[in-house]
């Protein structure tokens, strides 16, 4: 949890009981509120001129959706969609910025939040710029097991359907498909009921 949710509701957060498809942050829309999930998985993506989509990032559980926007005057350049039915607690900006600035320590928590977030999406970054769909979601998978402090050989279950590695990698499905059959022929991972073990 980011940000104790006592505090956010003595300071007037609401609770939203969101079903899944929906939409909480809409790209082009400008930040008035900071959201913090209490359960659930929210999707935090765009849509390319194509119609594909990228995912950014997959928040869940005590997570934050898009806190960045609320220090930076600029509409959204993303969308936050429920993946699953979810609860978040919902502040509107001014009071959320009141009480993360009169609170040091709460401020270091959410940026060393911000951090580690902003850590992954460099990291997502250069490994996407690289062409080798194999080198892209073994790099992908790479990241995911460390950051679940996971080291054992195929311990690790991918927590994705094979068209979300597409999403996460901006890679088609059928590529990733192919790709993840592939690694598993040379052992670099490990198929059980159709998920990927790595």
């Amino acid at each position: 949890m980011i940000i104790d949710e006592e505090l956010l509701l003595k300071n007037g957060a609401e609770i939203l009981q969101c079903k899944a498809g929906e939409t909480i942050i809409t790209e082009g829309s400008l930040p008035k509120y900071y959201y913090q999930i209490r359960t659930g998985l929210i999707k935090i993506n765009s849509y390319k001129d194509d119609g594909s989509e990228f995912i950014h990032s997959l928040p869940s559980d005590g997570q934050c959706i898009a806190e960045t926007f609320l220090w930076y005057d600029v509409p959204y350049c993303v969308n936050a969609e429920v993946m699953n039915d979810a609860v978040i607690l919902r502040v509107r900006k001014d009071v959320f910025l009141d009480i993360v600035n009169s609170d040091s320590v709460l401020m270091n928590r959410v940026m060393s939040y911000t951090s580690e977030r902003m850590f992954y999406r460099y990291k997502m970054l250069t490994t996407l710029s690289v062409n080798n769909p194999a080198h892209r979601i073994l790099k992908v998978m790479e990241f995911l097991k460390s950051h679940h402090q996971i080291d054992e050989p195929f311990q690790f279950t991918v927590p994705f359907s094979r068209r979300q590695l597409a999403s996460l990698t901006g890679l088609r499905v059928e590529t990733v498909i192919r790709t993840v059959k592939k690694l598993e022929k040379q052992n670099f991972v490990k198929i059980n009921n159709g998920k990927i073990c790595f």
